[in-house]
């Protein structure tokens, strides 16, 4: 499936699923998940390619922490022609039913894209902008610090800012689809801002088995010299999860 096509796919979901799908049960106290794909090909081609990401939910009346982690590896001929690794950890305590307080960080090494590594801690509010059964919208805005190791330059400490939407619309209780948009704008250098765009579905198979497709675009506005400023990634993985029996509880 082409990756245009994948995005027209994902963003229609939403309309069907306020269309049919009914109110969600609540969140359970704490929810893990896992996640792996793998396409190998050999004879007239030598390619293989593989991926893994988790994720981790834990619910308190007024405190939440979420943690996420992913890895993607791409060979062809032997040749290592992709590999990014992403880690990511947040907590939130609510002020009130709207307001919030987050602080986080991120980890990532790509060095297909010049990065050897860069790290973003942040804090700042969370905010709850829609509660409703069929859609919810979830807002970040952040103050953070950019350490950048590029694979060519020198080094940069960089004051940065995080400004996030995060849209999710249930499929029932069977799954979910969400959309993300993140932006960062550099304090200290105006042009060097980047932003991501972020579409994904997962629907259950069964208890503990579900698929799910993602769609990425990230967009570095003054990339690492010699590298693009856009990258997509297109991914299908089979996930484990498990969750709670008990819901979590409210304040």
């Amino acid at each position: 499936m082409r990756p245009t096509y994948l995005m027209v796919f994902m963003l229609s979901l939403p309309l069907v699923a306020a269309a049919q799908a009914p109110p969600p049960p609540p969140p359970p106290l704490w929810d893990v998940q896992v996640g792996a794909s793998f396409v190998g090909t050999s004879g007239n081609s030598d390619t293989s390619s593989t991926g893994a990401d988790f994720g981790l939910h834990r619910r308190w009346p007024v405190w939440q922490i979420e943690s996420a982690a992913s890895a993607v590896r791409t060979n062809n001929q032997d040749v290592r022609t992709a590999e990014r690794y992403l880690g990511a950890f947040r907590g939130q305590r609510k002020l009130t039913s709207i307001i919030g307080l987050s602080a986080g960080i991120r980890l990532e090494r790509d060095k297909f894209s010049g990065i050897n590594f860069r790290s973003i801690p942040d804090a700042g509010l969370t905010w709850a902008l829609v509660r409703l059964p069929e859609w919810t919208l979830d807002g970040i805005t952040a103050i953070g610090l950019n350490h950048e190791n590029p694979t060519i330059g020198p080094k940069r400490n960089d004051p940065v800012g995080l400004f996030q939407v995060l849209s999710r619309i249930p499929l029932g209780a069977a799954g979910a689809t969400t959309q993300r948009f993140t932006f960062y704008p550099d304090f200290k250098e105006t042009d060097a801002y980047r932003s991501e765009m972020e579409l994904a579905a997962q629907a259950a198979m069964n208890t503990h088995f579900a698929l799910k497709l993602g769609y990425l675009v990230r967009r570095s506005n003054a990339p690492v010299f010699g590298f693009k400023k856009t990258d997509t990634m297109t991914t299908a993985s089979v996930v484990m999860q498990w969750k709670a029996s008990t819901p979590a509880p409210t304040r």
